[in-house]
């Protein structure tokens, strides 16, 4: 360029900056494009996308590609430009009148200066910002840049194969298989990913606990999350139904183990809609059946068992409550389909679930001790939630007074009926709740039965 212009120099330098960055982009970009989302996008029929999967699965030929662009990219910008512009600086000093050694050391200092110059811009330009910006948005960086590249990798494939080939050769040299598939992402990876999307307020509180959860879900064992039999509820085989109701409304559980001898020996599981069923099958007067009579067949689970066993077991089989039995056949203890559950999701008030009974025809029995926002939020009142805390408080004001023993009371609010089947001192232990046909009756009447 011993005429040419030195802004056409610069204009090729800035291009080839450019082009140097357009590859350093693309090489982070693809790295941090996930090869699952592709596959789920390549899938519907993206083109696009599918050039990019079928360049992520062949990486040893895109970063052989990536890295010749770089290398010419680097040497022209500072081979060309650098005689090209220290040329007219040479030039300059020597119509100055500058001769010899002084000539000769300031055509050597351009040439470094401007090397140095162009270094600087090619790692900023070329470098350091495109990649910060591929590691901030890889998908829709490697998505632009794609179609070059893969131009680039037509042009360059005989030099590609050369280059992957003698990379081969040394891996294998060195004792490693090319052909060797990525480390499998482990959970301690997924779960510090999970950590430090916490720690950046993408993933919240819950969300890391549940994650954490799901890990620790599949080492469980059914041991660790089962109702020990010291603390288990159950009920003799020849108990009657009144005393399964009794119980029910003691413990405010739906569902006991049924034993015969002792609790090693269960033979059968009770459900309160089973003992709920014989009400309404039997005729006045009538003698209820025997627990043993409507009971149903047990469904036992090793101690040893995992819960993601058990949990496919459940489903399998459609029970809701097992036995734990240990390895000589003696009971250990229960466990629920919601314990199962509360393994994953963390603890989980009962008191609202196990207290209220729907008995299936728009009717419940309600403990009286149930926080009122829950009633009305399921029976769908409009009551003032400041006034009353439990529905045992609500009815009792409604009627005006504590009742003692007589008639049992009810009253009516909001189209249902409140009817106070048990009292407990001043509380009204049961509750059962009935809507009203056809229409509602007026808020706040009350009767006596």
């Amino acid at each position: 360029m011993e005429d040419g212009n030195p802004w056409v120099a610069i204009l090729v330098t800035i291009l080839l900056i450019a082009v140097n960055g357009v590859l350093a982009s693309t090489e982070i970009a693809m790295m941090g494009v996930s090869e699952t989302k592709l596959k789920d996008a390549a899938a519907k029929g993206d083109k696009k996308t599918k050039l990019l999967l079928r360049m992520k699965q062949a990486p040893s030929d895109f970063l052989s590609t990536i890295q010749i662009g770089i290398t010419l990219a680097g040497l022209l910008s500072g081979a060309f430009a650098a005689d090209s512009l220290a040329e007219p600086i040479t030039k300059w000093a020597a119509g100055m009148g500058v001769t010899g050694f002084a000539l000769s050391a300031i055509d050597i200092g351009s040439i470094v200066l401007i090397t140095i110059l162009i270094t600087y811009f090619m790692l900023v330009f070329g470098e350091l910002v495109p990649k910060r910006l591929a590691m901030v948005h890889p998908e829709k960086v490697a998505r632009r840049y794609i179609s070059p590249i893969n131009i680039l990798a037509k042009l360059t494939k005989p030099l590609v194969r050369l280059l992957a080939a003698s990379t081969n050769l040394v891996l294998r040299m060195l004792g490693i298989t090319p052909d060797d598939e990525d480390a499998p992402v482990t959970e301690d990876e997924i779960l510090l990913l999970v950590r430090e999307g916490h720690e950046q307020g993408t993933i919240e509180d819950s969300e890391v606990a549940v994650v954490t959860n799901v890990f620790e879900f599949t080492d469980t064992l059914v041991e660790d999350a089962m109702t020990h039999r010291t603390e288990m509820f159950a009920v003799p085989a020849d108990a009657t139904i009144p005393d399964v109701v009794k119980l029910m409304n003691e413990s405010s559980f739906s569902r006991f183990p049924v034993y015969e001898e002792n609790k090693d020996t269960i033979v059968g599981i009770i459900y309160s809609k089973d003992v709920l069923a014989q009400y309404s099958v039997s005729a006045p007067g009538e003698p209820l059946p025997k627990v043993r009579d409507v009971m149903r067949p047990p469904f036992f689970v090793m101690e040893s068992t995992s819960l993601s066993q058990l949990f496919k077991d459940m489903k399998k089989s459609k029970n809701t409550m097992a036995v734990v039995v240990d390895e000589h056949g003696g009971t250990s203890g229960i466990i629920t389909l919601m314990d199962i559950i509360q393994e994953i999701v963390g603890d989980i008030e009962l008191d609202y679930l196990e207290d209220i009974h729907d008995l299936g025809d728009g009717s419940y029995r309600i403990d009286g001790s149930v926080d009122m926002d829950d009633v009305a939020e399921l029976l769908k009142l409009d009551v003032d939630l400041d006034l009353h805390d439990t529905l045992s408080g609500f009815v009792i004001a409604q009627l005006g007074y504590i009742p003692a023993a007589g008639p049992v009371p009810s009253v009516q609010y909001g189209g249902y009926d409140f009817k106070i089947e048990q009292m407990d001192g001043a509380l009204a232990r049961s509750v059962l709740v009935r809507r009203l046909a056809p229409a509602p009756a007026a808020q706040g009447e009350t009767q006596s039965e």
